[in-house]
């Protein structure tokens, strides 16, 4: 009988803390999307800890106390700060291996609309194969990032199922909607997953993260 009323107590906690999530939000650590969602209850934001341990954090426990270490930030020789993934400027191209990307500008939504931004991307096969397209060769999402760090994903990227010609591209305007207007957009991303390649192209990344990283405080 106790056992019943432990299965049946830890049921009913469950089902009591799904009732107070009072909101969900993906969760994306150093640019990549992460398994698991932040949830808000009670107002507050709250992040697993196998989250927590994907971002670099480390977690221990002793008894009842958890202690986390924050990660410092990783050195490059000569002591500057060292950036994986690709990452650059407004107007800026990058380059993958496979796509070439760029953002030429990030604005607010005109007023009397919708609220939030938009951004001007541009992108381009850079291989030497006909046919390419981003939903092919990893795609995981366009996102901007604020200065609270929390990010909008745009619900409808053309370009994703686009297939491209060498050499060939687009402009696209993507839209960001959020009543955050407050807020300041500090970078744009484009995620990209080199696990996920669907297509049978012959066509590879040549970066181990192929993810673009556009800062929106500078000009290349």
């Amino acid at each position: 009988m106790k056992k019943l009323w432990v299965v049946i107590g830890t049921g009913l906690c469950a089902l009591a803390l799904a009732q107070a999530v009072q909101k969900t939000y993906r969760l994306i650590i150093n640019g990549q999307a992460a398994s698991g969602q932040a949830v808000v209850v009670g107002g507050k934001t709250y992040v697993s800890l196998d989250a927590l341990k994907a971002a670099g954090v480390g977690v221990s426990l002793s008894g009842s106390t958890l202690s986390l270490t924050l990660p410092g930030p990783p050195q490059a020789q000569g002591g500057a700060n060292q950036v994986a993934a690709l990452e650059g400027c407004l107007n800026e191209w990058l380059f993958n291996g496979i796509w070439r990307f760029r953002v030429l500008s990030v604005e607010p939504l005109p007023a009397g609309g919708r609220e939030g931004w938009k951004a001007k991307v541009e992108l381009r096969n850079g291989t030497n194969v006909n046919g390419a397209a981003l939903a092919g060769t990893g795609w995981q999402g366009l996102l901007l990032v604020l200065d609270n760090g929390n990010t909008i994903e745009s619900g409808y990227v053309q370009m994703r199922d686009k297939p491209f010609a060498q050499g060939t591209g687009m402009v696209q305007e993507a839209v960001f909607y959020s009543k955050e207007t407050d807020r300041t957009p500090t970078k744009l991303l484009l995620l990209l997953n080199p696990k996920r390649m669907l297509t049978t192209l012959p066509v590879r990344y040549t970066v181990p993260d192929p993810s673009f990283r556009v800062r929106l405080d500078c000009r290349g």
